[in-house]
């Protein structure tokens, strides 16, 4: 939830739960320096029985906790000394957790808008990304991100990257738009989803939403268009065999489909 403090009437800071009949409270929320109207969390992930929320605050659950936070079930917990700035996207690999986002220190050691967690302390991928991260996921062992960053681990890499655990790689030759960047990331089998503001993937034109086969990259149909002319795709999820996108379009694929639309592996619906 983003900047809100109630949720179904009850009183919930920046993040609450559904149980499938109601909302509740996660403690005492989260919560910012300067009153809620400065704090908000952008970012959840899973682990077992915990529950990591990111974003732009200082506290959980009355905890001192800076830009991200643990939730066990019962308490909020930080994470060290957390990251120096927003965090805009969480991963997790196994014990591992991920975070990206505008942050340049983790745990106050040095670490370029990507870091990982080992449940007990901060580490930087290699030498990151020279600017934000917005988007990560996880196929096998290998982290993909996505953001407005043009190199990654000091090699050219358009605007998304892959950390196989040792190294950074660029992904073709990534984006190309104007002001490019990759807003959201999704996983599907070998397949991984890019979704954000471009034109181009890897040389072939790609409107906005594209595919990554491992080796190369494709277009899904058309793509998005908005008749505004300020399309962008800003979340990606994958259910079977469809990709569900959403974001600021109003068509897919040529078909009527407001901010929301299914793609079943050959053609996009509403």
């Amino acid at each position: 939830l983003f900047r809100s403090t109630t949720a179904g009437g009850v009183t919930a800071y920046n993040i609450a739960k559904w149980d499938g009949n109601a909302w509740s409270a996660l403690g005492s929320g989260i919560r910012g320096a300067s009153g809620d109207s400065v704090s908000y969390v952008t970012a959840l992930a899973v682990s077992g029985t915990s529950l990591y929320a990111g974003g732009y605050f200082i506290a959980a659950g009355g905890v001192s906790a800076t830009n991200i936070a643990r939730w066990d079930g019962s308490a909020w917990s930080a994470l060290g000394s957390g990251l120096n700035d927003e965090v805009n996207a969480l991963a997790v690999s196994g014990t591992s957790l991920y975070a990206g986002g505008y942050f340049i220190t983790a745990g106050g050691v040095p670490a370029n808008y990507i870091a990982r967690w080992n449940g007990s302390a901060w580490s930087a991928l290699g030498l990151g990304m020279n600017y934000n991260v917005y988007a990560l996921a996880v196929s096998g062992t290998d982290l993909y991100a996505g953001g407005q960053f043009t190199t990654a681990g000091g090699v050219p890499a358009n605007f998304i990257a892959k950390w196989d655990g040792s190294a950074w790689s660029a992904l073709g030759s990534g984006m190309v738009g104007s002001s490019p960047y990759v807003k959201a990331l999704a996983v599907s089998g070998t397949n991984l989803y890019a979704g954000g503001n471009f034109t181009m993937a890897g040389g072939v034109p790609a409107n906005f939403i594209a595919k990554w086969d491992g080796n190369a990259w494709s277009a899904l149909g058309s793509g998005m268009l908005s008749s505004s002319g300020n399309t962008s795709v800003g979340a990606l999820a994958v259910s079977g065999t469809n990709l569900y996108a959403g974001g600021y379009f109003d068509t897919a694929g040529g078909v009527r489909a407001k901010y929301i639309a299914k793609w079943d592996g050959s053609a996009w619906s509403a």
